[in-house]
């Protein structure tokens, strides 16, 4: 039985067989243009407490954070440089800051790594998703550019261990689809839903959802110690000609140069949700940055400004209904949109990785290139409105233990 969604109202925009909504921080909603079928929903939502920067010097400081993981001790994994193909684990510092001056950001110190995991496969590959199997950091790789398109391993159970490909050779199962976030799925929910050894989550939408990519997030679980065992959760069709346009997608209101890089399942004991976080286009144009009046990205291909960033909310049931083959992967739609106005970057955002602690209800969005040599920083959000879980088992509300 699914636990109840984060609260959300309609607003106006194209609907599926799910509707979609939107809701932010700063409780900016629209109006609703059509009457929504669902039931009320209890109310959730997350308070800023501020940012913190990583204790470290050096080139792996720069274009990292493309990844985020929860370790078990409430630590974080976190991604190097993105050409570094390696991971370690920081100290959660006690107090973020809000503060936009990057060096009054408190610093995390790192308790364990880097782990080197031998680089990724491919000319254009980077590290991205990284989460913990027991102790252990696991990590995915993608490859932006693959546009053979080619098969070929991105995931790696432990950074010594030897890099595999996840599900079979067969459509909708495509690299082009998985690699940009991973992340693993509440046991209870694998269990009720038959899922059997499938415990791990990836997704990846590549530009344009070309090359046996998704035009939106995708959502694909698979066995750690065995990924050709997947199954799809979450892809949006490759529709061309008529996507992107008016009414031609699946995903609602997509762009090619959409983008999609940190997930998490978010719960608490009343609520629950598949967060994707990302960074949404405006617009579709192919050309160079000039060419395309694009001021944040100047290279040649797609170009989307306006650009916001965004996290999606994701409702465990429409999932279940895709198991159970009520619906199809495409015809699930985000429930809610959130704009995360912290970011530092609102014109020109870069969101990286995203990991949520269940035992203390708190929310990590990394950002990445906000400081002053490409460094990213980490945002801290608590969850509000819900009772939390706690690693001891126990569901009794006593928060003495916890600093919250």
């Amino acid at each position: 039985m699914s636990r109840p969604r984060f609260e959300c109202r309609p607003l106006e925009g194209r609907f599926h067989r799910l509707s979609l909504f939107v809701v932010a921080m700063a409780l900016t909603v629209g109006a609703a243009t059509e009457a929504s079928a669902q039931a009320p929903i209890i109310g959730a939502d997350f308070s800023y407490l501020g940012a913190f920067r990583l204790e470290c010097s050096g080139d792996w400081c720069s274009y990292n954070l493309n990844g985020l993981g929860m370790a078990p001790d409430g630590s974080l994994w976190v991604t190097d440089h993105v050409y570094d193909y390696a991971v370690r684990r920081i100290e959660i510092p006690a107090a973020p800051s809000t503060s936009q001056v990057f060096g009054d950001l408190p610093e995390a110190p790192s308790l364990e790594g880097p782990h080197s995991t031998a680089g990724c496969p491919g000319t254009a590959t980077e590290l991205n998703g990284v989460s913990t199997i027991g102790a252990d950091a696991a990590t995915i790789c993608r490859d932006y550019y693959n546009v053979g398109p080619v098969y070929q391993a991105v995931y790696r159970r432990r950074p010594a261990a030897a890099i595999e490909e996840v599900g079979p050779r067969t459509d909708p199962f495509h690299p082009n689809k998985y690699g940009a976030y991973l992340f693993g799925l509440p046991g209870d929910w694998v269990t009720a839903l038959g899922l059997g050894t499938k415990t791990m989550i990836t997704g990846f939408s590549r530009e344009a959802g070309a090359f046996g990519g998704s035009q939106g997030p995708t959502l694909f679980a698979f066995d750690p110690d065995d990924p050709a065992d997947a199954v799809d959760l979450l892809f949006y069709r490759e529709i061309y000609p008529g996507c992107p346009g008016p009414g031609g997608c699946d995903f609602p209101g997509y762009e090619s140069p959409d983008s999609w890089m940190g997930a998490d399942w978010v719960r608490s004991t009343t609520q629950e949700a598949i967060l994707i976080a990302g960074v949404k286009a405006g617009s579709t144009c192919y050309g160079s940055g000039t060419a395309c009046g694009d001021p944040c990205r100047a290279s040649q291909g797609y170009h989307g400004y306006p650009y916001t960033a965004q996290i999606l909310f994701y409702d465990p049931a429409d999932l279940e209904a895709r198991l159970s083959g009520s619906v199809q992967p495409w015809e699930v739609v985000p429930y809610a949109t959130w704009v995360p106005t912290e970011l530092w970057a609102q014109e020109c955002p870069d969101v990286g990785g995203l990991a949520f602690d269940e035992d203390v209800g708190r929310l990590y969005v990394a950002e990445r290139l906000a400081g002053p040599f490409g460094e990213g920083i980490i945002h801290v959000y608590q969850l509000e409105g819900g009772e939390l879980i706690f690693s001891d088992g126990f569901e009794s509300g006593d928060t003495s233990a916890w600093e919250i």
